[in-house]
């Protein structure tokens, strides 16, 4: 059977840390046997009272198009057509509950899926190909994008998720790439006259070589060029004559990937020694193709794999052996991350610990461990706003960091103890639960308060924390007053590092 410390290891690491009863399957299955269950689970499968939860969202595993049609404020109006001026203003809170209903969505799975692994990676390829909610219509379309683009290739071949997020309106209106148009061409409104270099920069940079990647400024050109035409088009009973995001036509919806090969620049292109000799759509798919079998790539995925997972200064040989293995399985997500996890590196006890969690693992751990009732799940997700990493909030395209650096300062740690002091008293879920707001929910989705206000229970924790707990936090805990017991786990050095 598994030790008690290298269990915690793997549920820290793999997943958000442990919820009770954790620890004692991870034992029970062993190493090998937890990691293979993780990286072969069935994602799609989950427990009937998540489900259920998940289909009380009105607005989730609704379409792009549908998203558009029925919730984005300035097509609000009758039949689909822009609604007055005056009326524009009351259709604001219904398009704002999208976003929200999205992010309890994913909090919720994040405390309750048993597919740990797969939500750890959810919020690493989300980060890593970043969407920022209050751009325009990805308002109505983000957490659209993270269903369709994000979950689906979690542990596929980075070439899909590279083509699913590239082609995903939500991305095309975040990296301005829909206005990407050949110049001195027809356009596609008054928004997109020319070339725009956005989206082409990015995912070199960020999404696949790397900044020090071995691309030059020509090669950014030449890759816009390339993927002029790849926009943001209507659904397919309205053709693909795209007029511009912020107008309608009468009974059509805008919300898929178009290529619109009348403002394609079919000019001939070097890119990264390579000539293309202007073949359309399948220029730009060509190209991407070579990003993702880049051996730039491969070393730039697997150092912020490593980064997230094993350590903030990942090992060289570690990350080599990773980019290797990338490169010769063509980019499959599942060997590279299983390398990873059966790693000397990761299986490092001088590595356990060290880690400090972002403020969204923090919060999921508190959540998890406590054995939160999912469906109390929005209030946490609306604090992350005061932690400084909102879900679906980071406004640059490099994303949140996943680094002590980036995270670790005197502020954090005031706000994250006094948080911990609330929650394990009963008093965070007391004040949240009452009114919240959060109106287009269906009655059985919203906050129940008879389910909060209830302090937490310090022996529980104790019992689960067991292993990473110092002398020195348990001679605390120990002294304290009941009620601050719990408090001082979940704000303990110990807890707040991973």
């Amino acid at each position: 059977m598994l030790d008690a410390v290298t269990a915690l290891h793997l549920a820290n690491r793999l997943g958000f840390g442990p919820a009770p009863g954790d620890l004692e399957h991870i034992k029970d299955k062993g190493f090998e046997g937890y990691l293979d269950e993780q990286l072969n689970a069935n994602v799609e499968q989950l427990p009937g009272p998540l489900q259920a939860l998940l289909h009380d969202l009105p607005t989730f595993g609704k379409s792009t198009f549908d998203l558009y049609r029925h919730y984005f404020w300035k097509v609000l109006g009758e039949n689909g057509s822009r609604p007055p001026r005056a009326e524009r203003n009351l259709y604001k809170p219904v398009m704002r509950q999208v976003a929200v209903q999205a992010r309890m969505a994913r909090m919720a799975r994040a405390m309750a899926s048993p597919h740990r692994l797969h939500e750890s990676l959810v919020d690493f390829w989300f980060s890593h190909f970043n969407v920022f909610e209050h751009k325009g219509l990805d308002r109505v379309w983000v957490g659209a994008y993270e269903e369709e683009a994000i979950r689906p290739h979690a542990l596929g071949r980075f070439r899909d998720i590279l083509f699913a997020t590239a082609t995903h309106p939500a991305m095309l209106v975040y990296l301005d790439n829909w206005k990407n148009v050949a110049p001195g061409g027809p356009g596609l409104g008054k928004s997109a006259t020319g070339i725009n270099e956005n989206f082409a920069r990015e995912v070199m940079e960020l999404h696949t070589l790397g900044v020090d990647g071995g691309y030059t400024q020509k090669d950014v050109t030449a890759l816009a060029h390339l993927l002029t035409g790849w926009t943001v088009g209507t659904d397919p009973d309205g053709g693909d004559n795209v007029e511009g995001l912020g107008r309608a036509k009468k009974d059509v919806a805008l919300g898929g990937f178009r290529f619109v090969a009348r403002v394609h620049d079919n000019t001939p292109q070097i890119f990264l020694g390579r000539k293309f000799k202007g073949g359309g759509r399948a220029d730009g798919e060509a190209a991407l193709l070579m990003l993702a079998q880049h051996p730039s790539t491969a070393r730039h995925i697997s150092f912020k794999l490593a980064q997230y997972f094993v350590a903030d200064d990942p090992p060289a040989d570690l990350v080599t052996d990773m980019a290797g293995l990338f490169q010769k399985t063509d980019g499959d997500i599942k060997a590279v991350v299983r390398a990873m996890l059966t790693s000397k590196s990761f299986r490092n006890r001088g590595n356990f610990g060290r880690k400090f969690k972002t403020p969204y693992q923090y919060v999921v751990s508190v959540a998890r461990v406590s054995a939160m009732n999912p469906r109390n799940a929005a209030p946490l997700a609306e604090e992350l706003k005061a932690f400084g990493q909102p879900i679906y909030g980071c406004v640059t395209p490099d994303g949140y960091a996943c680094t002590e650096r980036a995270w670790l300062n005197a502020d954090a740690l005031i706000s994250r103890l006094a948080f911990a002091m609330k929650f394990g008293s009963g008093a965070y879920m007391q004040a949240y639960l009452a009114d919240l707001g959060y109106g287009s929910m269906s009655k059985s989705a919203r906050l129940q308060p008879e389910q909060g206000g209830t302090p937490v229970a310090a022996d529980r924790l104790l019992a689960i924390l067991n292993a990473e707990l110092g002398d020195k936090t348990r001679s605390a805990v120990a002294r304290a007053a009941k009620a601050d017991r719990a408090g001082l786990i979940l704000g303990s050095p110990e807890f707040m590092r991973c």
